[in-house]
């Protein structure tokens, strides 16, 4: 590595810390930065509770092992070259630097991520493993393994022809569904392979080649697995079998590190494409124009239908309605994750019942606690949804000004603007809703709270976007620098939970208030429950009041 690029690394880093620091005298970062420590140090705080312990076991490690690794070798193939930043183009690429001194220094923000994430982890999940040191490493090392995979992925993608790198994109989501529909069958014992792909006429349309369902519940892949899991070594063994997975996963790294450097493509001209369309694609983001550009075809203009609620103000809420209407790839993929994120769910609300029908039943207050689970994890489904349905202010950067001078306040204008992400995210969340109510167990009150509440939580964290988004705006109509990292999305998305800690906080401190008794039970929960929906409710009104403050900013903005 040469000393001048971690000269100039180090000079970075400090800069960045710096920026940080002095961003935090802004009300909204501070808040952002606040949340954040906050929902770590709750996190840190329930450290040894069970439900920790749950989320660290076998194979839950082993399922996001998986994922983690597969991502990293396709979102590297997809980028197609070696992702810089736009400085680096400018003075590396020119500089007389090595292409492995360049790459090397690229992955180096990469290895002090793998570290502080790692310390993150223990921190959080260190008392439920023997040897917490040797999982530190192990996990540092494993990230490393993901960065290096990425990145010589990339710059393979980026040497290949676009009709071999289309069929390739396509080989690995196959292979992938083959390696969860695995995962998924040896270690829960789910079955994500239909059954009538079992039937002899499925299987001699692929004779004779092994089928899905051949491959997924083989024999030998079970009894390999057994061995694997249950076969291990004694109490005795496990600090020995720790050093032996660092080693593993160190020699990994170094391995995956020379694979990285046995790469004789010239990096250059693809990195220098890819940094451009990345370039290009953030500054369209942040200026509210369409990611496609160009590219996307002319759209043919549609009239405003002659219904009262498109009338005024609601020309907007019209206008939203056909951006996510023409965004047919961004639907699709939103789609795509919807489906799978509520088709989990359901499977398992499916076996949950099943099981129950065999077993004779299931008492109704496990039923029901099983269903209360179910809704909330619904409703996370809410913070998932932000980034894939912009159809709102940040889809209208460089019609902000002209929006100032149409004849409708700027709190009616803020409700139009989030009405459509609002209800594109109960949409999403309806999916899931449905085989709820078919299989679950719900009392009235939890009914009552879960139809109020999600569009309590979907308000809430559009509009905190929205904020963000505006604020943002307004510094760079005003020629202010703007800072786009990734901490500033995490204190983001962190400030979207603070906003319903009230919410909460109100609903627990009136729960505490009732004893322990099932003739006041219900009674409490629901004072607990109309008390926080009705705190959350006012919350939203003061987010919405934010935003249309927000919006009236630009006309300052544009006299400066």
């Amino acid at each position: 590595m040469n000393r001048a690029l971690l000269y100039l690394w180090s000079a970075l880093l400090a800069r960045k810390a710096r920026r940080f620091s002095r961003s935090l005298r802004q009300p909204l970062s501070l808040l952002g930065f606040l949340a954040t420590v906050s929902l770590l140090g709750f996190l840190f705080y329930f450290r040894d509770h069970k439900i920790m312990g749950e989320l660290v076991r076998r194979e839950n490690l082993v399922g996001g092992a998986l994922v983690m690794l597969w991502g990293s070798v396709f979102k590297g193939l997809l980028q197609r070259g070696f992702a810089c930043e736009p400085a680096d183009i400018e003075f590396l690429f020119t500089s007389p630097f090595t292409q492995r001194q360049i790459i090397f220094y690229r992955l180096l923000p990469n290895y002090l991520f793998a570290v502080v994430q790692s310390l993150v982890f223990l921190g959080l999940f260190g008392s439920h493993f023997t040897h917490w040191f040797l999982t530190g490493l192990c996990l540092i090392f494993f990230q490393i393994v993901c960065f290096h995979l990425a990145a010589a992925s990339a710059i393979f993608g980026g040497s290949i022809s676009e009709q071999a790198h289309y069929r390739l994109r396509w080989m690995m989501l196959g292979a992938f569904f083959l390696i969860a529909a695995s995962y998924l069958r040896i270690q829960w014992d789910f079955r994500i392979v239909p059954s009538f792909c079992s039937w002899p006429v499925f299987q001699f349309l692929f004779y004779p080649a092994v089928t899905l369902p051949d491959m997924v519940d083989s024999v030998q892949v079970h009894q390999w697995a057994m061995k694997l899991w249950v076969n291990g070594p004694g109490p005795m063994k496990e600090f020995w079998r720790g050093s032996l997975y660092v080693s593993g996963f160190a020699a990994g790294a170094a391995a995956s590190l020379w694979l990285l450097f046995q790469f004789k493509a010239n990096i250059f001209e693809a990195a220098l494409d890819t940094t451009t369309r990345m370039a290009d694609k953030r500054r369209r983001l942040r200026e509210g124009l369409p990611v496609g550009g160009a590219l996307e075809p002319p759209s043919r203009s549609v009239g405003l239908p002659h219904w009262a609620l498109f009338e005024g103000v609601g020309a907007i809420l019209w206008k939203n309605l056909l951006a996510a209407r023409r965004s047919r790839r961004e639907m699709l993929i939103a789609s795509f994750f919807v489906l799978t994120y509520t088709g989990f769910f359901a499977a398992l609300l499916w076996i949950f019942h099943d099981l129950g029908k065999k077993a004779g039943g299931v008492p109704l207050a496990e039923a029901r606690g099983f269903t209360t689970g179910i809704a909330l994890f619904l409703g996370m489904l809410a913070f998932f949804l932000q980034r894939m349905f912009p159809f709102d202010f940040r889809r209208d950067g460089p019609h902000l000004l002209s929006f100032r001078t149409l004849p409708a306040s700027p709190f009616a204008l803020a409700l139009a603007e989030i009405a459509v992400p609002t209800g594109l995210v109960l949409a999403a969340q309806g999916c899931g809703i449905v085989p709820l109510i078919i299989f679950g167990k719900f009392d009235w009150p939890t009914l009552v709270v879960v139809i109020l509440g999600y569009p309590a939580v979907a308000l809430a964290l559009n509009s905190v976007w929205n904020i963000h988004y505006l604020q943002a705006a307004a510094k760079r109509m005003q020629g202010r620098a703007e800072s786009s990292s990734a901490m500033g999305m995490v204190m983001v998305v962190a400030l979207s939970f603070l906003v319903l800690y009230p919410a909460g906080w109100t609903t627990m401190t009136i729960a505490k208030h009732f004893p322990d008794n099932q003739s006041f039970l219900s009674l409490g929960f629901i004072l607990a429950a109309a008390s926080g929906l009705a705190v959350q409710a006012g919350v939203d009104l003061l987010l919405i009041l934010a935003i249309a403050k927000c919006f009236q900013r630009f006309e300052v903005a544009r006299e400066g």
